[in-house]
């Protein structure tokens, strides 16, 4: 089999580019959702591209410091229009697709499968096989969540550096292969371009933490070299695996919350042990390969049980099918050094799979046990062992039925992608879906309960609100939103009751405080809204807000001196919150007529 092959790379990369436009092209007006409201719509530091370069960008999350930079440049280009941030993530995805086509078609080149296949006939499933793990991976709809929900770019911008790095560390390798007796600038130039991904990817999320491994990986199944020449070329990339780590340190958070990156959802905390964690991410990576192969039943929020013993059924049984799985990549990979060698590319993209899903997927505890855009980076080598897996069974077929094979699968991926990214259309269609596939799952209601609410769709606001609370009687958000919307109805005895019940359950939690204290001063109730608002600034001093409220009621009480000076305190910390600044204005104003009244 040639392994110089006739890929047609330039009409291959059109047709990957143009499958993930269309998949995608439902997208560009989804709203920002969940985490976007804290990371991106109520994020000052991301607002002032200067401000972030000059420091404030690095300290407000170093460990991702990439990823929020790209959020800082959309918002310098489009400011809250949602449709660049769409076209960058849109970008990113059809990249990452181009580079494991390019990824793929560089190992069929490395020596392994030079030294087997030199003067064998290229088959047609042999020539599709980048072509075809690049579509799988651009077309399939366990992407959507990486892609379509904005912030989750952190995922794949760091799979987009990811896979960059172990290319350029492939193909300098080649290079070097190629000229081993002279040192060329281009090997050098590849091998710095892949340093330089790599400490790209580990600033841009986690995840990245893995790729020294895959690395090695790569170096050890497809190339050959002396251990010493070995050594000198993967210890640079090795060192890389401190980035991560260093990162982390002096947070004084938990690993497993700060690698957890949906806090919007994590509104329900569940102290799960590691042992549960490792139980329960059996059925969860047995649940992340169902979604590969049968891609069904996606939802935001999956109802995902915590398992707390190995005897489990899921578990064991899970547990036997993940084992098989590696005994199978081991037993592939014995096999490619005897017969065909594309069993070797089989075990490398199952081990792949393995590797990268051990930071989310393993002993580190995080509240959310399991979400879609963790299997992103997993993907990319789970798709090109599938690609090669399909090359080996479909070699006898001609090159025009392995293309309309090919074509048929993107094809039906395609659409349902498409029609996956339709339940993404909005925060109530989002939330209706998550509802519908997990009717007795508390987060979901209340999560649709407050899109409800943001609609003006009142009735069903509280309606799931109140399901909320059935289902997780010690929520004390849904009892919180119980109360604002009580309030706003003028069921005031109800909404007192409902807020009082989130005091009780959360009473560290400012906003109960801060809705109770508006319900009572919007009863006439000053004294008990005081407070209410006093203690809501004791949980959060600079909520510019609460200042405002409480010199509202000082005003109201013609009490100017008092009203001067929270209203002071609140255009100080909002200083583009034309209303406080117009209300401080007239109590001045007050005042000094008070003044010169009383002087006259």
């Amino acid at each position: 089999m040639n392994t110089k092959p006739s890929y047609r790379p330039a009409l291959h990369l059109f047709i990957i580019v143009l499958v993930g436009a269309i998949a995608y092209s439902n997208t560009f007006h989804v709203p920002f959702l969940l985490d976007d409201e804290t990371s991106i719509i109520n994020n000052g530091v991301i607002k002032d591209l200067g401000r972030f370069l000059g420091g404030d960008g690095y300290a407000y999350n170093p460990r991702r410091f990439i990823g929020y930079l790209s959020v800082a440049m959309n918002y310098r280009l489009g400011g809250l229009d949602v449709t660049g941030y769409h076209i960058f993530n849109l970008a990113v995805h059809a990249l990452t697709a181009c580079l494991v086509y390019g990824l793929a078609a560089l190992t069929l080149q490395t020596p392994f499968f030079a030294e087997r296949n030199a003067g064998a006939e290229e088959t047609a499933s042999y020539r599709f096989l980048p072509l075809f793990a690049a579509l799988l991976f651009v077309a399939h709809p366990v992407q959507t969540q990486a892609v379509t929900y904005i912030i989750q770019r952190l995922a794949s911008l760091a799979t987009l550096f990811f896979v960059l790095s172990l290319l350029c560390y492939g193909k300098a390798r080649l290079l070097q292969q190629v000229g081993a007796r002279a040192l060329h600038w281009k090997p050098v130039l590849l091998y710095l371009g892949a340093l330089a991904a790599a400490g790209c990817a580990m600033k841009t999320k986690e995840i990245a933490f893995t790729l020294p491994f895959v690395v090695v990986l790569y170096e050890f199944l497809f190339f050959r070299m002396s251990a010493t020449k070995r050594l000198l070329f993967l210890a640079p990339m090795a060192l890389m695996v401190v980035v991560v780590p260093i990162s982390l340190l002096g947070t004084g958070r938990p690993i497993g919350s700060l690698i957890g990156d949906v806090d919007t959802l994590t509104r329900v905390e569940s102290g799960i042990s590691r042992l549960d964690y490792l139980y329960t991410q059996f059925a969860v990576i047995t649940t992340y390969l169902r979604l590969l192969f049968l891609p069904v039943h996606q939802t935001i929020d999956y109802d995902f049980p915590v398992y707390h013993s190995f005897g489990d059924a899921p578990v064991a049984l899970s547990f036997l099918l993940l084992f098989a799985l590696l005994v199978l990549s081991l037993y592939f990979l014995l096999r490619s050094s005897r017969g065909e060698p594309l069993l070797r590319l089989v075990s490398f993209g199952i081990l792949w799979f393995f590797i990268t899903l051990s930071v989310e997927s393993s002993i580190i505890p995080i509240a959310d046990v399991i979400f879609e855009h963790r299997v992103y980076l997993p993907s990319a080598g789970a798709f090109i062992a599938l690609a090669a897996l399909a090359s080996l069974l479909l070699q006898r077929l001609p090159a025009k039925a392995t293309g309309v094979v090919i074509g048929v699968l993107v094809l039906a991926l395609a659409c349902t992608t498409f029609v996956r990214n339709q339940a993404w259309a909005s925060d109530v269609t989002l939330w209706s879906d998550a509802v519908e596939k997990a009717p007795n799952k508390a987060r979901p209601h209340y999560n649709l309960a407050l899109a409800f609410q943001k609609a003006h769709r009142t009735d069903e606001a509280l309606e799931h609100a109140l399901q909320a609370a059935r289902l997780a009687p010690t929520m004390p958000y849904a009892y919180n939103l119980i109360g604002v919307i009580m309030e706003k109805t003028g069921r005031i005895e109800q909404a007192a009751a409902a807020l009082s019940e989130a005091i009780r359950l959360a009473p560290q939690e400012a906003a109960p405080h801060i809705n109770l204290g508006d319900l009572y001063r919007q009863s006439g109730l000053t004294t008990q809204a005081l407070e209410q608002y006093q203690i809501a600034l004791r949980l959060t001093p600079a909520d510019a807000d609460i200042y405002y409220k409480i010199g509202t009621i000082h005003a109201r009480s013609n009490d100017m001196d008092k009203a001067v000076v929270f209203f002071q305190c609140a255009a100080s910390i909002e200083p583009g919150r034309p209303e406080y600044r117009r209300d401080l204005d007239s109590a001045r104003s007050m005042l000094e007529h008070r003044s010169a009244t009383q002087n006259h």
